[in-house]
């Protein structure tokens, strides 16, 4: 099955857990997840690409951090990731490093496991009702 679509995904070992991927067919990705989930950093939504060989799918994005005491501390975060998508749900694993704005490390590698589940509308909505 596909990786198309949006998943809900849980980085358990990321600043805060919970995630939104979306997937497109051309290749690439969006990433978010609340703003002030992260308590010491504000960081963008996640873009980027990936590609799929049979059920492993694998890519990177990019997001950028800024330091909530340090306004001028600006980090270019760049997320790889490998998962196994199985019919409506994927595991995996994903790696960040964060580089100032010159290149310079300033974070990571940070390491998580990913879970994802498929989010459709259509069972969202029958089981709220």
């Amino acid at each position: 099955m596909s990786i198309v679509g949006v998943w809900e995904v849980r980085a358990d070992d990321a600043p805060f857990a919970h995630h939104v991927m979306m997937f497109h067919a051309d290749g690439t990705m969006l990433q978010s997840n609340p703003d002030h989930g992260n308590r010491n950093t504000s960081d963008s939504n996640g873009m980027g690409t990936w590609q799929a060989d049979g059920t492993t799918v694998s890519g990177a994005f990019i997001e950028f951090t800024v330091d909530r005491a340090h306004p001028e501390s600006i980090c270019r975060g760049v997320v790889r990731f490998e998962v196994t998508v199985r019919d409506d749900e994927f595991l995996g694993s994903a790696s960040a490093m964060f580089y100032d704005l010159d290149g310079t490390p300033c974070r990571g590698p940070l390491v998580t496991d990913l879970t994802g589940r498929r989010f459709d509308a259509r069972s969202s909505l029958s089981a709220a009702g």
